[in-house]
């Protein structure tokens, strides 16, 4: 009985609230219905009866048709004073083609000027200006306008202070100096959710990550580990997608380019009035420029003579995609999928350092081809809700990932070459011939949750703010791993089994609490104090903490806007070396966490009546703990990698621009010496690889502006200079080894073009216009080759 008079109740209960819903929702109808036909007095009573029981999508709704009301009665003050609200609510709300000019003209202004939100900073809406650290903003426009198809085209771009580094495998780049053999030291997020592995701290800014889908890019230009915890070293990515209100509809798109590139991309968006679905596909597939080197070649390093091939930038065989869908409902849920996968070719075989060879001999090894792969599937559910001065927000996630290290050693190898082998199996080497490759593949997967909440206090009239409290907790298991060894191109010496593979197998658990106040003690006058907790009970029985603060003041004086701020990030040292069993990575399972202490001085100043904005930000960074790989204790006991090493580092990053109609002028510049360093790649006062000036200018030029046609014309311009690199490897079979060696300096260019007309849209684009030869540094004490001219032509269609 007692069953049955509950589920009465919840019957009850849901009836009730169903038919309260179904009633705000006839109020909003009728309240739209009234502003149709030109009622906007009416439309106006219907939506201040309702306005206080409006929620999510409904309520954002509702200030949009306040604010055209509002318009509607010539009263531009009051609808903007609505339009703040409702980005105050959707921080990332766009005006559609179906909106009136006025409206849409307001929404734009506000985001362009003072009023540009971010989330990311402080994990709430906020200006940029209100943001703690330096920030760059990087539009959908923005990201257009240079026609990028990769997120490392768009960072390298626009964030001063990020250069590009290559991985051998893998797309990389550096953050104030700061950089490993793959991208471990940024955190990327896609909606707060962390695309970064747990096994290897790495997420490639490939193509993996579709550009299609994003509306915004919030870039935190310093530590925030007081936040985000680990990986957030020396800045954070957060990616923001479109939502379905962006398109109603359906665009699709579709290029091809040099070097057999293909690519296309599919989005789907609708939306509700309490409802929302953005849903995506994208692919991209490039052979990549393949450079012959002949056995007669001079100056390649090789350790015998053979015919090979270089190869730059292919993604080939199964190419990168990336697809993923999120729902919004109910007011308060949000539930994200998405699967991606990405695997590059090596531009050079691996161990033979700089060495070509022939791609297409060697065999493929769980479906792929030679190169670093990884696929990874994600999902997470999100409920949200405020009442009165307090919000919530919690989920749960959950992400699968598999990995495939696949390496080439060499079409040829020098005499006796011996590669170790993980203890315990039959044989401790192997002797090495020709056409040697090894692998290691792993599946893992992480599941946790995550909640948060703020209250606000005080009245914006006097001294108010938010606190922000939030726990997480999140368990990671790495639960297959398999590792072979070949030669002759596609012959298996020998398969590792489970149980004596190249990494124990195991799980940790991480609980982390976060605490941040955001004070108003004038309208002038922020201070933003945060800090975190990190504890992990690691797969040996091990622990580690990390404690991150962060203290922020920000002042604001008329057109500027001064920050001053200390914050200490951390990264953990990655289960991949912690948790390897080969001999070269002895030691690793004791590795602590590297630590970055920076203090950061910046001035904003900005004009939006003028379109003219500069940014100058003034750090010092002290890494701590850098995890450093003794070559000497490789025939020792001596552990291999320690946390040996320091680096203290200064600069200056300039960024300006300058955006009246027609016209978009960005640049930036940035500037970084060396002072003092130890077991750290650095030679003088510089960084080896690293520039110390960079440069990037980007400007867009309307040609055509009508009503249903523009077309625009961006050139592109990005210097680096001289760079040192100390070399070794092998030259016509003799250990070589060049201390001076320099990167030269280069400046490469790039145009686009961009038409549209009415619903169809079509672009151009030529990377590296005048066919520059030119490298970059890698990690393996080797400058990579970069891709020549190249270029693109996309069409798409927005139904």
């Amino acid at each position: 009985m007692k069953v049955w008079l509950f589920i009465l109740f919840l019957l009850t209960v849901s009836t009730t609230w169903a038919q309260e819903e179904s009633d705000l929702r006839q109020i909003y109808l009728q309240a739209e219905e009234e502003y149709n036909i030109g009622h906007f007095d009416a439309s106006i009573r219907l939506l201040d009866n309702g306005m206080p029981h409006f929620k999510g999508t409904l309520k954002v709704s509702a200030y949009r048709l306040m604010s055209l009301c509002l318009l509607g009665k010539d009263q531009p003050l009051e609808a903007e004073r609505f339009t703040t609200l409702l980005l105050k609510e959707d921080p990332y709300y766009n005006a559609t083609i179906h909106d009136p000019l006025r409206f849409a003209d307001i929404v734009e202004r506000l985001k362009r000027g003072e009023q540009t939100t971010i989330t990311t900073a402080s994990q709430q809406a906020e200006s940029v200006q209100e943001a703690p650290v330096p920030v760059t903003v990087i539009t959908e426009e923005m990201i257009e306008a240079i026609e990028a198809n990769s997120l490392k085209e768009v960072l390298a771009t626009y964030v001063p202070g990020i250069t590009v580094i290559e991985g051998n495998s893998e797309l990389n780049v550096a953050m104030h100096g700061v950089y490993s053999s793959e991208q471990q030291k940024i955190l990327i997020l896609l909606n707060g959710h962390r695309l970064n592995s747990r096994s290897t701290n790495a997420q490639a800014p490939d193509y993996s990550i579709s550009m299609e889908k994003v509306k915004q890019i919030e870039v935190l230009r310093g530590p925030a580990s007081s936040l985000y915890g680990n990986a957030a070293v020396t800045a954070v990515v957060n990616i923001i997608t479109k939502d379905g209100r962006d398109l109603n509809g359906v665009s699709a798109k579709v290029g091809i380019g040099s070097f057999d590139t293909y690519k296309a991309d599919l989005l789907f968006g609708k939306s509700g009035l309490n409802m929302n679905i953005l849903a995506w596909t994208s692919v991209y597939a490039s052979e990549g420029e393949k450079i012959f080197h002949p056995a007669s070649a001079t100056g390649v390093w090789r350790y015998f003579p053979l015919d090979g091939y270089t190869y730059i930038n292919g993604f080939n065989r199964k190419p990168a995609y990336d697809i993923g869908c999120i729902l919004q409902w109910d007011r308060n849920w949000k539930l994200y999928l998405n699967h991606q996968h990405a695997k590059m070719q090596s531009t050079y075989a691996y161990i033979a350092l700089k060495a070509p060879y022939v791609y297409d001999k060697y065999r493929r090894i769980n479906g792929q081809m030679p190169g670093h792969s990884r696929t990874v599937s994600r999902a997470e559910l999100e409920y949200s809700n405020a009442w009165g001065k307090f919000t919530f927000d919690a989920n749960a996630y959950v992400d699968m990932e598999q990995q495939l290290n696949y390496e080439i050693d060499g079409d040829s190898l020098p005499p006796g070459f011996i590669l170790s082998l993980p203890e315990g199996e039959i044989m401790d080497s192997i002797v090495a011939t020709r056409g040697f490759f090894q692998t290691v593949s792993w599946t893992d997967f992480t599941y946790g949750v995550m909640a948060k909440s703020t209250y606000s206090y005080g009245k914006e009239s006097g001294m108010h703010g938010t606190l922000l409290f939030g726990g997480q907790f999140e368990q990671y298991r790495m639960v297959s791993s398999e590792a072979s060894v070949g030669e002759d191109f596609d012959k298996i010496l020998l398969t590792m089994s489970q149980r004596n593979s190249q990494i124990h197998l195991g799980s940790e658990w991480t609980f982390s609490t976060f605490f941040q106040g955001k004070h108003f003690f004038s309208q002038r006058l922020i201070a933003n104090i945060g800090m975190r907790y990190d504890y992990k009970h690691r797969f040996n029985g091990k622990t580690m903490y990390a404690f991150s603060p962060r203290i922020a003041l920000i002042y604001k004086l008329n057109n500027w806007n001064l920050k001053a701020s200390y914050a200490r990030s951390f990264v953990d040292a990655p289960y991949f070396y912690r948790a390897n069993k080969v001999a070269s990575y002895r030691g690793s399972e004791n590795l602590n966490p590297e630590y970055l202490d920076a203090l950061q001085l910046s001035a904003l100043f900005s004009m939006p009546s003028i379109h003219l904005e500069y940014d100058c930000n003034l750090y010092y960074n002290r890494l701590n703990g850098i995890l450093y790989n003794d070559k000497s204790a490789a025939n020792t006991e001596r552990p291999v990698y320690t946390n040996a090493g320091f680096l203290n580092l200064f600069g200056i990053e300039n960024s300006f621009s300058y955006t009246p109609p027609g016209l978009d002028i960005r640049m930036n510049l940035t500037y970084q010496r060396v002072l003092d360093s130890q077991n750290y790649s650095v030679t003088g006062s510089k960084i080896n690889g690293v520039p110390a000036i960079s440069m990037n200018l980007v400007v867009s030029k309307s040609l055509l502006q009508r009503t249903k046609q523009n077309l625009w014309a961006t050139a592109s311009l990005s210097c680096y200079s001289k760079q040192n690199l100390p070399v070794s490897g092998i030259k016509d079979g003799v250990s070589y080894t060049d201390l001076n060696y320099k990167i030269k300096s280069s400046s490469i260019v790039d145009l686009a073009l961009r038409y549209k007309f009415k619903r169809i849209e079509t672009s151009l684009v030529c990377k590296n216009l005048f066919d520059t030869r030119y490298t970059r540094a890698s990690s393996y004490d080797i400058d990579v080759l970069q891709q020549g001219r190249s270029f693109m032509w996309k069409i798409g269609y927005n139904f």
